[in-house]
């Protein structure tokens, strides 16, 4: 697989926010803007905003679908539990420094 890398002053400069900002969505998905408001030129940092927006997405959705008789109460936990494992994946991501996008949904640009 041939994975690319931010620039490397981008990375070591936003490192920081945007780890921190990644391992708290484990937890809190909201936090996701944190890059945005910190380190408004990075493309490293909004990058991964923008998965943390995909994450919450993820999360939301299995909220509503949670709603549905026995149907989401089945899909519910289990979309529940694949945005919580990509939220660990993308603080792993983040930490490498390189363009790495969660499964399924990485490819889709909210934040530009």
């Amino acid at each position: 697989m041939n994975e690319t890398y931010f620039d490397q002053s981008d990375v070591e400069q936003n490192k920081t926010i945007v780890l921190l900002t990644a391992i708290l969505q484990i937890f809190i998905p909201i936090l996701f803007f944190l890059p945005l408001v910190s380190c408004q030129n990075s493309a490293y940092g909004k990058f991964y905003a923008n998965q943390g927006l995909l994450i919450l997405l993820m999360d939301v959705a299995a909220g509503v679908v949670l709603i549905i008789p026995i149907l989401g109460w089945i899909v519910g936990p289990i979309v529940g539990l694949a945005a919580f494992i990509f939220a660990i994946m993308n603080a792993i991501n983040a930490n490498s420094g390189a363009r790495k996008g969660i499964p399924i949904l990485g490819n889709i640009e909210i934040i530009k």
